[in-house]
């Protein structure tokens, strides 16, 4: 979230075509007019969107009120009436301006009546109704869908956002911004700090670049803050991006690992996931799952032929007919133990 002394345009950063996509939509819906629905992981910057939805809107004049919805503490009459009431509280608070409901999978359904209705009756002449004069959008999770479909976001209200709704790419789909935002962010906590802003070498913005970001700019802003605290001198090098980046494994596509790294990579996750749980035949257990689909392929390949499989294995064709009955190839297939859910990544 930005301070607010801080300008939501000066941090929208749209180098990548991913983000350009995102700055065309709030051109297109910064009319103050119909609900906006913004969506992504949590640390992408929806809030900074909906700031400079706000900002770049004829509302722009009015306040911009961030609510996160709370939930009510016991059931029953009273709870419902102050939900009720806490919601046209922020719409009254909000008005001539934008209300942001920041993840409304978590509004109580009390409170999506309330908005519900706020929204449709804003223009209605209706006797009675109280009218709020503002512009509501709303935050969400890429799954916001799934919520509608488990009643837990009511549909009616998600519909009435479902025409302008704007997904925020995750960091690791906008690499190309990540530079610019580096430097804004680093800019920033310098000034705060009051110290000239250090430059930023090549290869330390490399570094950046290769990490994966699952915490998105909110984890960027934070490195930023604690290179700017602990980097004393006028320029931020690689060494230190190292030293306080988190340690990440590297994902390796499979089909790039030799064969051995392959297993070697399977096994270890078996190992971790198996961890306190009393096993006594992984030898037989991880030889059986490797024989399995070997098995299968040969035969396959021999069209069901087992003597020419056999030949093809290197094996007595009695010997293979008795690891087939073993293996329980070619009948009913039993009910898999922890081990096998394990080397599957099922568990």
């Amino acid at each position: 979230m930005l301070r607010g002394n801080l300008k939501a345009n000066d941090f929208l950063v749209a180098h990548s075509d991913a983000m350009r996509a995102v700055v065309g939509q709030v051109e297109n819906y910064a009319d103050g007019d119909a609900p906006v629905l913004i969506c992504g992981e949590h640390g992408t910057g929806r809030e900074l969107v909906a700031r400079v939805l706000h900002q770049r809107g004829p509302r722009t004049g009015g306040r911009f009120v961030a609510v996160r919805p709370s939930f009510e503490d016991a059931p029953g009459r009273a709870s419902t009436d102050d939900a009720c009431e806490r919601a046209r509280r922020a719409l009254r608070s909000a008005s001539g301006g934008t209300l942001l409901v920041k993840d409304v999978s978590d509004l109580s359904a009390p409170s999506q009546r309330t908005l519900k209705r706020a929204i449709r009756d804003r223009k209605s002449e209706r006797e009675g109704a109280e009218v709020f004069d503002v512009h509501v959008v709303a935050t969400g999770d890429l799954d916001v869908d799934k919520a509608v479909d488990a009643e837990i976001v009511s549909r009616e209200l998600y519909n009435l956002f479902e025409a302008r709704r704007i997904t925020v790419p995750p960091l690791r789909d906008r690499l190309d911004d990540l530079p610019a935002l580096f430097e804004r962010w680093i800019k920033h906590y310098s000034a705060e700090v009051g110290r000239t802003k250090p430059s930023v070498s090549v290869r330390a913005i490399a570094r950046l670049t290769d990490y994966p970001w699952p915490g998105n700019v909110a984890e960027l802003k934070a490195i930023a803050r604690r290179l700017v605290v602990r980097v004393t001198r006028a320029k931020i090098e690689a060494g230190d991006v190292d030293e306080i980046l988190p340690v990440v494994a590297a994902r390796v596509p499979l089909e790039d690992l030799a064969f051995e790294e392959m297993v070697k990579a399977k096994l270890a996750g078996l190992l971790a996931r198996i961890d306190g749980y009393p096993v006594h035949d992984l030898y037989e257990k991880v030889v059986a799952r490797v024989e399995r689909p070997l098995f299968d392929l040969v035969l396959a390949h021999t069209g069901g032929n087992q003597l020419k499989a056999a030949e093809i294995l290197g094996l007595n064709r009695n010997t293979l007919r008795k690891k087939l009955t073993d293996l329980g190839i070619g009948q009913k297939k039993r009910r898999a133990g922890r081990e096998d859910r394990a080397l599957d990544g099922d568990d």
